[in-house]
């Protein structure tokens, strides 16, 4: 055996093993994290000419909304790493901007969908309202009021922009993230075509309630000091049976008509699902590691779903495209988890609420 020159000695059989595990480790986690943000700069140069683009003077930017829900089983913060990582880089490169709506609680995302559906259909019929009956003011009718400053030169330009920001007053497009977001949107769309466009929310029918036990036990009160005073109290005749009788008859024939309300409004945002696969559990801890190596193929996945809202490629939503994200359920693992598997159903749609969205095409099939 020669000698290593300037008195070197051979490394010993541990070191050899533990430098050449070190340096896999690290190579493998190297070239991951470079492969992801090839993946992630790809998605990017796809979308970046309309960043690039210049804007018109009168041009507002895009502006889609993304709906997010805890996993079952876990927190919130996993899908809000999942939008960080492989949505929101895709749209910022696009010049899209973007608004983050949580849903904590089952039916948070079902009631501010449905809000937002009632909300474009009053806009729509006070609209109609004002074209149809002059004597309704219109949406826009303190720009047409008199102006002291009438000769402005720059007058008319200002009106025009804000008729564009009135006009373009709801989502470019709307982003599901995992199945039961999904779930929660396509139900708000159904209520908010459904319910009463004028009725108020709950919280503020319960706040109004409130209010009014409240000054209704004042009234009580004052009633009942009145009477302490010395007023005179007038006996109150109590209605005889026949009374009654004609009374129930009366209601009896003129029963409560509900009134259907079902409208769809003309400017529908289109809606897109995004999966999320929250891997966890012990016995997915090898896949787990797998994925975390091959996260670059992850990103491909995902972030095509970004690239598509972005080019803005739409086509009608399909039956086949409601009942999606069945591949979620098999890792929703845990004692809350089972509650969530136990209660989903198949996601349905009503025929004439589907013909009336539309989702996104996938770009590179075409």
């Amino acid at each position: 055996m020669t000698k290593l020159p300037f008195g070197m000695k051979a490394p010993s059989k541990g070191t050899v093993i533990f430098c050449s595990v070190l340096s896999a480790i690290s190579g493998t986690v190297y070239a991951s994290s470079e492969s992801t943000k090839k993946a992630r700069q790809a998605h990017c140069d796809k979308v970046s000419f309309l960043a690039d683009r210049p804007c018109g003077v009168h041009e507002m930017p895009r502006k889609v909304c993304v709906y997010l829900m805890p996993p079952p089983g876990d927190s919130i913060e996993k899908s809000r790493v999942w939008f960080r990582e492989y949505i929101k880089p895709i749209l910022v490169a696009g010049a899209v901007d973007y608004d983050v709506k949580e849903g904590k609680d089952a039916g948070a995302v079902e009631s501010a969908v449905c809000e937002e559906i009632k909300r474009m259909r009053r806009e729509e019929a006070a609209a109609a309202a004002a074209t149809t009956d002059p004597s309704v003011p219109a949406i826009d009718a303190p720009l047409q009021s008199e102006d002291p400053h009438k000769s402005n030169p720059f007058a008319p330009l200002m009106k025009d922009v804000q008729k564009k920001i009135q006009e373009q007053n709801h989502y470019d497009g709307v982003i599901a993230i995992g199945r039961l977001a999904w779930r929660e949107v396509l139900n708000g769309v159904a209520k908010g075509c459904h319910a009463d466009p004028f009725e108020k929310p709950k919280e503020e029918q319960q706040k109004e309630e409130q209010k009014e036990e409240s000054t209704g036990e004042l009234d009580q009160q004052q009633q009942q000091q009145q009477q302490f005073e010395g007023e005179s109290n007038v006996p109150i005749e109590e209605p005889s049976k026949q009374e009654e009788v004609m009374m129930t008859d009366l209601v009896e024939e003129n029963p409560v008509q509900k009134v259907d309300h079902f409208s769809i409004p003309a400017n529908m945002s289109p809606i897109i699902y995004v999966p999320h696969e929250n891997i966890i559990g012990w016995t997915n801890i090898p896949y787990r590691l797998f994925r975390w190596v091959t996260d670059y193929t992850r990103m491909e996945d995902i972030g095509q779903y970004a690239v598509d809202v972005i080019l803005k490629q739409t086509r009608a939503l399909q039956v086949e495209d409601i009942d999606v994200g069945q591949q979620e359920k098999k890792y929703w693992i845990g004692e809350e988890a089972e509650e969530a598997v136990n209660n989903d159903t198949p996601i349905t749609l009503e025929d004439n609420v589907r013909s009336a969205l539309s989702t996104y095409t996938k770009s590179d099939s075409q």
